[in-house]
């Protein structure tokens, strides 16, 4: 489990980072100059609060922020070697 999970590191690293890009850029649109500079220092927090805010709005999103939420666990117990 270790050795997928850590093969699989990289790949998950990159559309962590996309999606945080994602998110900020949703910040900025929706919530303005000051959401998306707290959206930008807090990758956490502000993915799970526009994950939230964006369920019926931008699905695609909502669910994509899911998984990386969800998948961020067994990585960061798993993932660097």
């Amino acid at each position: 489990m270790k050795a997928i999970f850590g093969s699989l590191y990289s790949v998950f690293a990159i559309t962590a980072i996309i999606t945080h890009i994602w998110t900020v850029i949703i910040a900025f649109t929706e919530g303005g100059f000051i959401s998306g500079l707290i959206s930008l220092f807090l990758p956490f927090l502000a993915e799970l609060y526009w994950m939230f805010k964006m369920f019926g709005e931008n699905d695609t999103y909502a669910y994509i922020a899911l998984a990386h939420l969800i998948l961020a666990i067994p990585f960061s117990v798993f993932g660097r070697n």
